[in-house]
């Protein structure tokens, strides 16, 4: 079984990401990146230089890497990723919502598979998935002649996933569900992602089938005491649900991917049809990794 994820840089610095692959059974797609967007928003600052270094350090684990995106300037990401170009890492160029449409031009007419950024922010709300799904359509409009490949960074709402051609998309929604008291289930039928409360039978008891089909036994998220670490809740309830939810996005990339049958761009690594998913890791903790551990098992128990 093979394991899609992304570590990005911000996160991973300092992650064994040799050791990391080890402990996920050693089949694992590795999608690299900065994590620009992530260390902007804590007030760090990434430096090329030992970007370089890491992508080209790990290089032999990694199955696509992205640029260092400097969000909100495009002139700034151009030159980053010809100085990581001339610095031997094969990196990705990404387009920012915002930039200028010659911008993403010119990168389709240069390179066979490009990474979209700055979606996360306009996914959430319909009026505002509204017009990221027409900034979204012109995008796949200007690259489908050149026969470019896109990857959509922070991006698996079905509303919009279900409609658009990604060969790739990621995210870290897998983990959320713990935070809200949700389990997110897919529903390859209507291709939507179900969320349900926990601890709620008239949530869990019309959808046990469902829920059972995630590996997720129906009486445990019915449990008063699931997740709830006052009453005694362990860490194996926070690992059950978080690989449940990420079974949920595996199911996804099942469904996307006979939906789309994207073809993989001539890269040494990419050889799989997309739309394949990743499953964002912004860490190296056990309660990171313990779930995606237990996606390797038959079942999730």
């Amino acid at each position: 079984m093979t394991l899609r994820v992304l570590a990005s840089y911000h996160y991973h610095r300092d992650t064994d990401l040799a050791a990391l692959v080890h402990d996920l059974g050693g089949n694992v797609d590795l999608f690299a990146d900065s994590g620009a967007f992530s260390a902007a928003t804590t007030g760090v600052t990434i430096k090329l230089g030992d970007y370089a270094a890491w992508l080209r350090h790990w290089q032999p684990l990694i199955t696509v890497a992205a640029t260092l995106d400097v969000i909100g300037d495009h002139r700034a990401t151009a030159a980053n990723l010809d100085r990581l170009t001339e610095a031997g890492c094969s990196v990705l160029p990404v387009f920012h919502t915002g930039e200028p449409w010659d911008v993403l031009e010119g990168l389709c007419a240069q390179h066979r598979y490009i990474a979209l950024g700055g979606l996360a922010l306009h996914a959430a709300g319909a009026a505002k998935q509204k017009a990221l799904m027409a900034w979204l359509i012109r995008a796949f409009k200007v690259a489908r002649p050149y026969g470019t490949a896109l990857h959509g960074f922070g991006l698996t709402s079905a509303n919009l996933v279900r409609h658009l051609p990604f060969y790739s998309i990621d995210s870290s929604s897998y983990t959320m569900g713990q935070r809200f008291g949700l389990v997110y289930l897919w529903d390859a039928r209507t291709l939507r992602m179900r969320s349900l409360f926990f601890r709620n039978p008239a949530d869990v008891l019309p959808n046990a089938a469902l829920v059972r089909a995630h590996g997720l036994p129906p009486h445990r998220l019915l449990d008063r005491n699931f997740m709830r670490p006052a009453a005694g809740s362990t860490g194996a309830d926070r690992d059950l649900l978080t690989a449940g939810c990420a079974r949920a996005y595996q199911f996804m990339e099942g469904s996307l991917t006979t939906r789309h049958r994207v073809p993989a761009p001539p890269l040494p690594r990419a050889a799989d049809q997309g739309t394949k998913v990743y499953l964002a890791l912004s860490g190296a903790r056990d309660q990171d990794i313990a779930p995606l551990r237990m996606l390797l098992e038959e079942g999730v128990r």
